[in-house]
């Protein structure tokens, strides 16, 4: 910790105290995870001179930590901010600040609030993006730039991971092993290129490519795909479309392969998570929804397919679509900066005990929901299925004076053969006033 002159010199006073049986720390820290105190509270004047040298100098969680979990309050909604509790543990390596400020959890889902300040440069910046970290106990993590302080040079980010349960009332580690900054974003890229210009050819040179051995995809028609040994695709370097002011990356082949358009793209920059994606859009400018999938591979000098991810493979639907009015577009990304260090931290999660549960049938097309939950943090179908259109469920909490509490965000991951689901939004939800949760056409009723 980093003190001024004055808080130095009082420092220096304090430490000439014999306290041998009173752990200043450890009292504070008793202090700040007792549920009655109050962080707002003033101690009045009168307060002796240990007390206020306590608050002032307790490690890590003086009026510095005080103020940074305040911070965070500032940032989420009341409700949002009633649930959370102040973690201010920290670390600090390579000339640059990680705290964890604030956590929660529920049985299926833990989030914590985590600051990053650059110490000696300007390698934190709004658009910081967490490459390689972990939370233990949880899994599909992501995190979320919340709020920045330029002044400061300090990002607020909120992390969200899924195995909320496993981490009630446990100590758990939060660790940053590198991060992203300096962010280039190229949007609205018009490829120009004219899309009845692209030949249906027999002509077309493919290769095969192991599904088994690649670092994996997206799109809604991945699955298709992910599901075959072999899938032929189109022979890399076949022409190179660069595109302005975009050197790590250029267009290397396109064609039609069984009546869907494949575009592939190589990725030839510097950054370690250069990405992007191909789209449509039509006259107006809007997007078009297509059924598409996107294959990363890579090659070896020779040509032929291996692990890797200098490619991508996109390949459309466009049976149905009518060429002359759509355009094809671009988003592309890579980041300046690449940090790494080693960021350590370890804390106890105190988990959201408000909870309603009840069983369930509810059949939503291939996926079948066996129960549902809602504590504070969102509501959780569990079940049994494919659950690919899981996003696509409406959820409304309906509350017994009339009101409704809707989601926006939606969590699906698989755990012990069975399929959940998150919804969750940025206020809290109130299940004392819960009466039921309607999910689509079906209602499910709480005492």
């Amino acid at each position: 910790m980093r003190y001024d002159v004055d808080e130095q010199i009082i420092k220096n006073a304090f430490e000439t105290i014999k306290t041998p049986k009173y752990n200043i720390g450890l009292e504070v820290e008793k202090k700040m995870k007792n549920k009655k105190f109050s962080l707002g509270h003033k101690r009045p004047v009168t307060a002796t001179l240990m007390i206020c040298l306590l608050f002032i100098f307790s490690t890590g969680v003086a009026a510095a930590t005080i103020k940074s979990f305040n911070n965070v309050l500032a940032l989420v909604s009341p409700g949002i901010a009633s649930i959370l509790y102040p973690v201010n543990v920290s670390d600090e390596d390579n000339g640059i600040r990680m705290e964890v400020v604030a956590a929660m959890n529920d049985d299926e889902m833990a989030v914590i609030y985590v600051t990053m300040q650059d110490l000696t440069g300007n390698r934190v910046d709004e658009n910081i993006d967490l490459y390689n970290y972990s939370l233990t106990g949880t899994m599909m993590l992501n995190s979320q730039v919340v709020h920045y302080d330029e002044k400061s040079q300090t990002a607020t980010l909120r992390i969200v991971g899924n195995g909320g349960k496993s981490l009630n009332n446990k100590l758990a580690g939060f660790y940053i092993n590198s991060f992203l900054s300096d962010k280039q974003i190229h949007d609205e890229v018009d490829t120009g290129i004219n899309l009845l210009d692209i030949g249906k050819t027999d002509q077309l040179q493919l290769i095969p490519l192991d599904m088994d051995n690649i670092p994996g995809g997206g799109g809604n028609l991945y699955s298709e795909y992910r599901n075959q040994p072999i899938v032929n695709i189109l022979k890399p370097e076949q022409m190179k479309i660069s595109f302005p002011g975009i050197d790590f990356m250029y267009i290397s082949n396109m064609g039609y392969i069984e009546d869907r358009l494949h575009i592939q793209t190589r990725w030839v920059g510097d950054g370690v998570d250069d990405h992007g994606y191909i789209y449509f859009v039509d006259s107006k400018g809007d997007t078009v929804d297509i059924d598409s999938a996107r294959i990363s591979f890579g090659t070896d000098e020779t040509g032929t397919t291996q692990y890797g991810s200098e490619y991508s493979e996109y390949i459309f639907a466009v049976e149905d679509i009518d060429l002359n009015d759509v355009m094809l577009m671009g988003y592309f990304v890579t980041n300046g900066n690449f940090t790494t260090g080693k960021w350590r931290t370890t804390f106890r999660f105190e988990p959201v005990v408000e909870e309603k549960r009840s069983a369930a049938n509810i059949e939503l097309n291939s996926w079948t929901a066996n129960s549902v939950s809602v504590s504070p943090m969102g509501v959780t179908l569990v079940g049994s299925g494919e659950g690919d259109e899981l996003d696509k469920v409406k959820i409304t909490a309906n509350l017994i004076d009339g009101s409704k509490h809707t989601f926006d965000s939606t969590r699906v991951y698989r755990e012990n053969n069975m399929t959940r689901a998150k919804f969750t939004s940025s206020s809290q939800l109130d299940i004392s006033k819960l009466e039921s949760v309607s999910i689509n056409e079906h209602v499910v009723k709480f005492d």
